[in-house]
């Protein structure tokens, strides 16, 4: 796409970009703790535009979409990590699941996997949450309580680091983190499509379709990322231990 002073485009070359990278690698903590990763090692690169600055034909990368696929097709839920022991307590169909720690966040799935009481293993959707419980709606009225096993959303936070050379771990900078809920359905993950991806403005202001209305006065907004030559994009997963089967980073981008 060619610039002039009439249409304000942006000079973009066309070198499409698009890259996949597994990722496996813990952070050394939860996020809940810190987002900076524990150690330069824990951390995994999925894009580069020149961080090492030898490619002096670009000035840098418009990424529009990062997508996670899981290494293996599961029917029911996301297997990346352990599922973490709990308990429940259920009323009717009012399910409260105890668990310090959890990073559920309302309107996300849990698989619960019930091993005591008579509670039927089931996808929940959460409805409220505090810092040691979670609750929501159960597919079956019961009274009951014990215990279950919970499959939690891996957390995955994505570093802006400009350096060629990582040395130390004050050089990854968070930029957004993306919460993937442990249930069949998100074994392909956009970070476009769940808005993870942070707004652009469009390069021409003009009048059209916007977020939350058919017909807007502001400039229509993009979603993606804008690096500049030198920089690269890192990932990491909340936690202390690996995951046993990782996500693959897909990122989709062009050099300018």
């Amino acid at each position: 796409m060619s610039s002039s002073s009439s249409n304000k485009q942006p000079c973009l070359v066309d070198r499409p970009a698009t890259n996949t990278t597994l990722v496996t690698v813990a952070s050394g903590q939860p996020f809940s703790t810190s987002l900076i990763p524990t150690a330069v090692g824990n951390a995994t690169k999925v894009f580069d535009v020149d961080a090492a600055l030898t490619d002096t034909s670009i000035s840098g990368a418009y990424i529009d979409e990062i997508w996670l696929q899981y290494t293996k097709r599961n029917t029911i839920f996301i297997d990346a990590q352990p599922a973490s022991t709990a308990t429940y307590s259920q009323s009717s169909t009012a399910q409260t699941v105890t668990l310090t720690g959890h990073n559920l966040q309302v309107g996300q799935k849990a698989y619960l996997d019930y091993t005591s009481g008579t509670g039927v293993d089931e996808i929940l959707t959460v409805t409220a949450v505090t810092p040691t419980t979670f609750s929501g709606t159960s597919a079956s009225s019961l009274t009951t309580s014990g215990d279950v096993s919970v499959y939690l959303p891996l957390d995955i936070c994505f570093y802006l680091v400009s350096a060629g050379s990582v040395t130390n771990t004050n050089q990854f900078y968070p930029l957004f983190v993306a919460s993937v809920p442990a249930t069949y359905d998100n074994q392909t993950f956009s970070l476009t499509e769940k808005g993870v991806l942070p707004l652009i403005n469009h390069p021409v202001v003009q009048a059209g379709a916007n977020f939350g209305s058919a017909n807007s006065s502001t400039s229509p907004k993009m979603r993606g990322l804008m690096l500049q030559r030198g920089q690269a994009l890192y990932a990491a997963v909340s936690g202390a231990t690996s995951l046993a089967n990782g996500f693959y980073v897909n990122v989709q981008a062009g050099y300018y």
